[in-house]
């Protein structure tokens, strides 16, 4: 094999990996909002007011999901800094659900209520890596262990061709901390190989936590009023709090069970929405096909905003706030519509699925 061609197939694995590394972010996201949509929210989150119902482990997901978010930020950065161009808009890519979190590999991702069962598999997808010397031959089965595949190949192609080959992105579409601000952790720009290390330590140290001395805390900090900011956990550990009811401290160990403030978790306060909707579900009901429809274009304008980002309109980030509040007004509109003939009642829910634009013709 000559050195160009070996050299345009390492770079071409590395894109195909990161790609994949970002829907791979990507379809986390939608099982862990429609859960936490699904909870019958009574009232704001108030850290002072802990009797308000479920209003902790809505937030609790709603932190993980802002951090997901990030984490696709990150992975685009490396991508850009190695000269790969992000998707998120090719229907063949884009989740569909149920499915397997790793292709054919790992837990299996459902869209599905708040219940233990749910948040259980929630923390199996953030599970930490068990045999890290496998995951570099590439024979891994979580998250953690896919990204220590990934650094494995890029830290090779490195060796082989040198850090100035393979970093040959426009600097000028990394995302920093001026364009983004999600609350979510650190954004980092990527231009060589420390870097782009860097980012990808800091997914898995946010998802599993398992590089960080065997302790629950991840390194970021939870804004507060003056004084009661709190150091945050990773995200296995979160959803491992809404299981116990009770928060971690930063410095509880990994194999212990979490010792903190207690949290307030009301399973029955549910919506009973239906398991893996289907738009094939609501065949023949013109008002819930109508609220699915409204619901899928803000998913898909979503994943448009977050492509164009990717590409240099950084100014999009922002204005995508507003589109996720209507994600989740609209997920929770279908929540509460029964769907007829179901015994027991079951409600609608969101089925995430995207929506290409309609190309017009001229006509003359």
């Amino acid at each position: 094999m000559t050195g160009d061609k070996a050299f345009k197939e390492d770079r071409q694995e590395l894109c195909d990996l990161l790609q994949f590394a970002l829907m791979v972010e990507l379809s986390t996201i939608p099982p862990y909002a429609t859960a936490c949509y699904s909870i019958k929210e009574q009232g704001q989150y108030d850290r002072s007011s802990p009797q308000i119902v479920n209003a902790e482990p809505i937030e609790v997901i709603r932190q993980v999901m802002v951090e997901e978010m990030l984490h696709m930020v990150l992975v685009a950065n490396v991508m850009n800094a190695i000269g790969c161009s992000p998707i998120m808009t090719d229907p063949k890519q884009l989740p569909r659900y149920p499915q397997k979190l790793l292709r054919d590999k790992g837990p299996e991702l459902r869209l599905r209520r708040f219940d233990r069962a749910q948040v259980k598999s929630f923390r199996e997808v953030e599970r930490a890596v068990e045999d890290p010397a496998k995951a570099r031959k590439g024979q891994y089965d979580t998250i953690g262990g896919f990204y220590i595949f990934v650094k494995e190949r890029l830290k090779a192609a490195i060796k082989t061709h040198g850090e100035g080959s393979i970093f040959i992105g426009n600097a000028d579409l990394q995302i920093g901390a001026s364009d983004y601000y999600g609350a979510g952790g650190t954004i980092i720009r990527v231009i060589n190989e420390e870097s782009a290390l860097r980012a990808i330590d800091k997914i898995m140290d946010e998802g599993e936590g398992a590089n960080l001395g065997g302790m629950a805390g991840d390194g970021d900090r939870i804004p507060g009023p003056i004084g009661e900011d709190r150091m945050d956990v990773a995200h296995y550990f979160k959803f491992n709090e809404i299981l116990h009811s009770r928060y971690y401290r930063p410095d509880d160990l990994h194999d212990a069970l979490p010792s903190g403030e207690d949290m307030v978790v009301d399973w029955s306060a549910v919506c009973p929405m239906r398991d893996d909707p289907s738009s094939q579900d609501y065949v023949g009901l013109p008002d819930i096909q109508a609220l699915s429809d409204s619901f899928n274009a803000s998913y898909s304008a979503l994943l448009h905003g977050l492509e164009a980002a990717f590409s240099g309109n950084k100014d999009q980030l922002r204005s995508l706030v507003p589109v996720m509040y209507q994600l989740r007004d609209r997920a929770q509109k279908l929540m509460r519509v029964p769907l007829p003939g179901v015994v027991p009642t079951a409600m609608a829910g969101p089925t995430w699925e995207y929506v290409a634009p309609q190309k017009t013709t001229v006509q003359d």
